[in-house]
């Protein structure tokens, strides 16, 4: 009897040394983190909500915009509105912050950073001569976006403005990725409606 008891606790002990090695290898990753080009990267939203949000018409056409080697600067377009600003500006961050992640991925190449002549922030890609830039700016009207081939724009809607949870790839504007979240509320989570549309975009151009 006294032989079955340590191996008993032979075992249990063998099973908690096991998921202690699986648990800080991070075996089983969290649901606001992927591995991409080389390291974790964190995210805002949860990640397994995040690939449920319905993209139109579809994912290629996402990639297609943002992933063209002629693409030399992408603006990140919002409504301005007291209760909403703050969520852009996260929205903003990530998706410039994520997008010189996926960019340096893409192109391989060393990096230097500087400032645009209209204060935009731009990475320069020396051993392929390319540039990318960001600028984030309020609109009053769709009427001031001009999205091209070379400079597309992201457009950011919050409740005031979207119904929904979705991004959309507007056909009359071609370049013009919008990001819909219909609410701002973080009951029970940490992260907004906007925050998911804003992963899952980051999420499609990470696909390999």
């Amino acid at each position: 009897m006294k032989n079955k008891n340590v191996i008993i606790f032979l075992i249990i002990a063998a099973i908690v040394i096991i998921l202690l090695i699986i648990s800080s290898s991070n075996f089983f990753p969290s649901a606001y983190e992927k591995y991409y080009a080389g390291d974790v990267r964190h995210f805002r939203g949860n990640l397994i909500e995040a690939e449920k949000i319905p993209v139109y018409p579809n994912e290629e056409a996402i990639k297609n915009i943002l992933l063209n080697s002629e693409v030399f600067k992408i603006y990140i377009a919002y409504f301005p509105n007291e209760t909403e600003n703050a969520y852009f500006a996260a929205s903003s961050f990530e998706i410039t912050n994520k997008l010189g992640i996926i960019f340096r991925h893409n192109l391989d190449a060393n990096v230097g950073t500087f400032k645009d002549t209209d204060n935009s922030s731009c990475l320069f890609f020396y051993s392929t001569n390319q540039t990318r830039c960001f600028k984030s700016f309020p609109i009053n009207s769709t009427d001031e976006l001009f999205p091209t081939f070379i400079e597309p724009v992201i457009l950011l809607l919050g409740p005031s403005h979207a119904n929904k949870i979705a991004v959309t790839v507007d056909e009359e504007y071609n370049y013009l990725i919008i990001l819909e979240g219909k609410s701002f509320e973080e009951v029970d989570r940490s992260y907004t409606d906007l925050d998911l549309a804003v992963d899952k975009m980051l999420l499609v151009l990470m696909e390999d």
